[in-house]
């Protein structure tokens, strides 16, 4: 195991803290470009990080650490040494880690394996699919089919598509009614579900696809969601997205190529975050694609537009962060950038496999009063880099 700490990663992550407040991020964003340090450094694949910890994993997957900020330490989460397996996805939560095993590829049977790993112990809490995030504070985990409440144990296996969890609220989509067409749930706190709404298709299926809504994403009051339609006499197909408020009323958004499948994504493609969306929309002419963000009031920015003649089924362009102010993180043809939407600037740029990524952290003030402070860094590999736009 190989890593390597700046010895002032303490002091400058406080700096960094302070002087990029949620409240203050517009003015230190003014700059149009980014200024930045390096923090820290391993010898793998920096999986996720926080305030206090960093988790990554062995380039070839062999292995998975855990990384104290704070005093240095390294805890070994898990070792594949002498197995067929390997790490997959990992996501830090408030009690420790999530993460996959996997077995190597040409390995048959396939199998895959979701592990919660807290004070030292790994539990398994899904088989057969994969952990995709970790909400409500880190205490869901949201896999494939599944939402695990961490503290609990308990399971949800709730519909058809992703589900997705947020301030307590889980929604997924489900077939219901005669044709089994996929509708929107909401899964209830105590048990049970409330469906919010069912698409007007007519048919089941067209050209082997089921139609109605997939994907949905909530940050605890919208919902976002994609639906699979027909249109002119069953004549075009296409993906819309629709964008569901917390008083119920639904806008549509975009309606881009069905051709592109299942790489219109949720995240990648389209994100949200308390009630800022971004979103990528394809235009016929000039045949591109370029990406929104929209406030909480319908105002919308082009943050980017791909050249023309990119391909109406697969692009490069894809959502990488979505800040609480609408900040937006991309990247484009292997170049990641940060677009302010305050100021409608482009305030960083990194080459290579970086991404740009932010955080959220709490610090106690007097009191019972606490004060949280929103954080950009840079994901470039095993580096880990604060930026200040």
């Amino acid at each position: 195991m190989k890593r390597r700490s700046n010895p002032f990663v303490r002091v400058l992550l406080l700096s960094a803290l302070c002087l990029l407040p949620a409240q203050a991020a517009a003015a230190a964003q003014a700059h149009a470009a980014s200024s930045e340090q390096l923090l820290n450094a391993f010898d793998g694949t920096i999986r996720d990080f926080d305030a206090a910890r960093i988790l990554w994993a062995a380039n070839d997957g062999s292995t998975l650490w855990l990384h104290d900020r704070l005093n240095g330490g390294d805890a070994k989460i898990y070792d594949a040494s002498g197995t067929d397996t390997l790490v997959g996805p990992a996501k830090l939560s408030a009690s420790g880690v999530v993460y996959n095993v996997n077995t190597r590829t040409g390995v048959w049977p396939p199998a895959s394996t979701v592990y919660a790993w807290a004070n030292g112990a790994a539990a398994p809490i899904g088989s057969g699919e994969d952990v995709k995030r970790v909400t409500d504070g880190g205490t869901v985990a949201v896999l494939t089919k599944h939402t695990v409440d961490l503290a609990t144990g308990q399971a949800r296996e709730p519909g058809y598509d992703k589900a997705d969890s947020a301030g307590g609220t889980a929604v997924y989509t489900a077939p219901s009614g005669p044709l089994q067409t996929l509708a929107l749930f909401r899964a209830l706190p105590g048990g049970g579900a409330e469906q919010l709404a069912a698409p007007s298709a007519k048919v089941t299926q067209w050209f082997g696809w089921t139609l109605g809504y997939y994907g949905p994403l909530t940050d605890g009051g919208s919902i976002l969601y994609r639906e699979l339609v027909v249109l002119n006499n069953y004549h075009d197909m296409k993906w819309a997205l629709r964008l569901r408020g917390a008083d119920g009323a639904v806008t549509t958004l975009a309606l881009n190529p069905w051709a592109k499948g299942n790489y219109y994504v949720p995240n990648d493609d389209y994100r949200l975050n308390g009630g800022w969306v971004a979103y990528t929309a394809y235009h016929k002419e000039p045949n591109s694609w370029s990406l929104y963000v929209r406030s909480p009031q319908g105002t919308e920015k082009t943050a980017f537009e791909a050249p023309a003649g990119w391909s109406f089924s697969a692009t490069q362009l894809r959502i990488d962060e979505l800040a609480p102010d609408g900040t937006v993180a991309f990247t484009f043809n292997g170049k990641s950038e940060l677009y302010d939407t305050k100021t409608d600037k482009v305030v960083g740029t990194a080459g290579g496999s970086s991404a740009y990524q932010y955080r959220e952290h709490a610090f106690a003030g007097g009191g019972d009063a606490s004060a949280r402070y929103g954080v950009w860094y840079r994901v470039s590999g095993g580096s880990l880099y604060a930026v200040r736009p």
